[in-house]
């Protein structure tokens, strides 16, 4: 058996923002584990360790050569092969002599394109050492990160998001010859820049970590937030609370040090009476502080912060960042004082000097336009909120024009927040206050969604006419732009549906959100627009399906169903709306492990079939007195049935209910294809019998389109 090797890689670099870590780190294990597998070097576990200086992998038990392989190469056609003598061409002596194998060993092979010549090719493994090298350096060279540098090394450019400062690359004990960056890899590292600077020596893969704890370095990402969340709860309790969670800013933290050193610090109580949401954030933006509540919740005088080092010299550092806070906290309160000298109600008509969007009106505009579409998606989905539903929409964004979110950048992400509590001062109501404070959730897929009734209605007007707006306005998204935030709003509106359970029809949505836009441009090209809407929102509805673990022909059969709400006369794409749509997906998934699933797609596909090759037009309606044939009768029998028995189901939205009941024609349909001709020389008999399938087939895709479901025996 081969003997195996653990494999090191380190990047070291200036230092990174602690953002572009994690991605980073994921990106290289993934090159390596590829790299590796494409090298024909299987490994054990792979480990990564970050800090701000260096990205790193260990791969263990490399074996030292790469394995044997036989590739199976496909070369010339036979007639071009051999001469009519039978005699190798220069054709397949060139073929042969470039796969490095003898022309004996060539045989001849049949393909569905004729007869060629094929042989096998056998490579031998190479040492790892010798492939490891350029894989390494390849897998560091593809690193992606939002912004990159750039620095000349010789006469070559260099890119990464920080210098590339050493590279250290060891096979066991054993340097590798990794170039990168105009660096040439060995087996020295770097200590910590102050508590231990210089260079430290590596002897082996295994004593990594421990090399680096002695340099003041720990370099396990994971041991070094551990020990920081240590530290920073002991901090906590001594001041007598507990931390405001926040993992997050624990992960910001734990990529700007080495040697994490938490200490705390208090700040004079008279600030406790601004927003809770204020202070946390002057803590937490620009200082990176850990915030710390009671037990009930309620702020205490005091934060915690991180240091990359240890305790020396720490009451200094203490006051300069209390100092630092403290300014921050100033100017905290000539915002809040200032903004609260105007109500929300003062400052409306102020939002017409505001541009919403460029060639879209201001936000009194907006403004407008969410007290209309608020009021209509209250009317629909919560009456008893109308009234507090269209004062918030015309207040919300009057936070704009305040100091706090106009002048203090590091407060910008209080919009609405703050709106809510400039709204409590002037005297709202709570309803109107919270539907402002949380109009803008969620921001994106992990953020909490509205808790009132109110505050999700004005989210959902406010988002749906961003979405109408960019679309309106020629700014929608492609490929992997969106630069205003199109989807994002797009999927704001899709989980509060789904995850709130409201029932929205996203085609009577969007004829609103349009309408004011409409109106105030004749020459808009309206039916274009509304065809990419629904495009858009089918794409939406399609995410949060998959998100949500539905199998794609599932899904599919969900969102390409004919629904028909409260028994309308027309019938409306199973995407429309979200909520009912990953109902009816989660049930046919659900169903799928059922014995009776197979059958019940195969009857749906045999029904769909005939009718798809149907070419003429069939009547509006079933003549049920040229239903003469006993399997006719029997066929329109089981479908009254079904029809009776799912009405009362369709309208409770019992999906579950409904399928084994449509499985129950299966007798009916196949005794009536067995005993019938449904192509009858009669094109009166012919066009009813399809008729009569017609309204099987509208029965089923009330809730699905089984056509797109995938299931082995569809022959039958």
């Amino acid at each position: 058996m081969s003997p195996t090797h653990d494999l090191l890689f380190e990047i070291g670099v200036e230092e990174l923002p602690s953002s572009y870590v994690p991605p980073a780190l994921a990106e290289l294990e993934r090159g390596v584990r590829d790299g590796l597998t494409g090298l024909r070097l299987p490994s054990g576990a792979i480990e990564t360790y970050a800090t701000p200086r260096r990205l790193t992998v260990v791969a263990h038990g490399i074996p030292a050569r790469q394995t044997d392989h036989e590739e199976e190469a496909m070369g010339p056609a036979v007639r071009a092969a051999y001469d009519e003598q039978g005699q190798p061409t220069r054709a397949l002596l060139g073929f042969c002599q470039g796969r490095g194998v003898d022309v004996s060993t060539a045989r001849r092979v049949q393909t569905p394109k004729g007869e060629y010549v094929a042989v096998t090719v056998k490579h031998v493994g190479r040492d790892a050492a010798d492939v490891l090298p350029a894989m390494l350096a390849e897998s560091a060279g593809r690193l992606t990160f939002p912004k990159t540098m750039r620095w000349t090394v010789g006469t070559e450019e260099a890119r990464f998001a920080r210098p590339v400062r050493w590279l250290v690359a060891l096979l066991g004990d054993r340097v590798l010859a990794v170039e990168a960056f105009g660096i040439t890899a060995g087996r020295t590292s770097q200590g910590h820049r102050f508590l231990a600077r210089g260079a430290v020596e590596i002897q082996k893969p295994s004593d990594y970590l421990g090399v680096l704890e002695k340099a003041k370095v720990v370099a396990d990402h994971r041991d070094r937030e551990q020990r920081l969340r240590g530290q920073v709860d002991q901090l906590a309790a001594r001041a007598g609370g507990r931390v405001v969670a926040d993992p997050e800013l624990m992960e910001i933290n734990d990529f700007l040090v080495e040697w994490p050193t938490a200490f705390a610090g208090r700040f004079d109580d008279r600030y406790l009476d601004l927003p809770r949401e204020v202070i946390v954030t002057a803590l937490r933006e620009h200082q990176r502080f850990f915030a710390v509540e009671k037990a009930d919740g309620a702020l205490l005088p005091a934060f915690i912060a991180v240091r990359n080092g240890d305790d020396r010299g720490l009451a200094t550092v203490l006051k300069g960042n209390q100092d630092v806070l403290v300014a921050r906290l100033d100017d905290a309160r000539f915002y809040w004082d200032t903004d609260l000298k105007h109500t929300p109600a003062e400052r409306v008509d102020a939002l017409s000097s505001v541009v919403w969007m460029e060639g879209l009106g201001s936000l009194r505009e907006k403004a407008a336009r969410l007290e209309a579409l608020g009021g209509w998606l209250a009317q629909r989905l919560a009456p008893g909120d109308e009234a507090s539903v269209r004062r918030a929409a015309l207040l919300c964004k009057t936070d704009l024009l305040g100091e706090m979110i106009g002048s203090g950048k590091e407060y910008a992400s209080l919009e609405g927040v703050m709106g809510g509590h400039y709204a409590r001062r002037a005297g709202e109501s709570e309803a109107v206050a919270a539907a402002i404070a949380e109009h803008y959730r969620p921001r994106g897929g992990g953020d909490d969604l509205p808790v009132t009734d109110a505050g999700s209605l004005l989210s959902l007007a406010d988002k749906l006419d961003h979405v109408a707006g960019a679309f309106v306005g020629g700014k929608v998204p492609s490929g992997s732009e969106d630069p205003y935030g199109v989807r994002r709003a797009g999927n704001g509106v899709i989980r509060i549906l789904i995850e709130q359970n409201r029932h929205l029809d996203l085609r009577d949505a969007s004829m609103e959100m349009t309408r004011t836009l409409f109106a105030a441009d004749s020459d808009l090209p309206q039916a274009e627009i509304m065809k990419k809407l629904g495009e858009f929102w089918r794409g939406r509805v399609e995410v949060a399906l998959d998100d949500r673990d539905i199998a794609y022909d599932t899904r599919d059969a969900a969102l390409e169903a004919a629904v028909r709400p409260d028994d309308a006369p027309r019938a409306r794409p199973g995407w429309i709306d979200p909520a009912d749509a990953l109902a009816r997906a989660q049930v046919l998934s659900a169903f799928r492990s059922d014995q009776r699933f197979e059958p019940l797609v195969i009857l749906f596909k045999r029904v769909a079939n005939i009718l798809a090759k149907a070419t003429e037009k069939l009547p509006d309606a079933l003549d049920a007195a040229r239903l003469t044939e006993p399997a006719e009768q029997e066929l329109l029998a089981a479908l009254e049935q079904a029809r009776a028995a799912t009405a009362p189901l369709w309208q409770k939205r019992a999906y579950e209910e409904i399928l084994p009941v449509l499985l129950g024609m299966e007798h009916a349909i196949h005794s009536f294809f067995d005993r019938v001709l449904v192509n009858a020389e009669d094109p009166a008999v012919r066009v009813n019998r399809l008729r009569l399938l017609a309204e099987i087939r509208e029965l089923f895709l009330r809730g699905w389109d089984l056509s797109k479901v995938v299931v082995a025996g569809e022959g039958a």
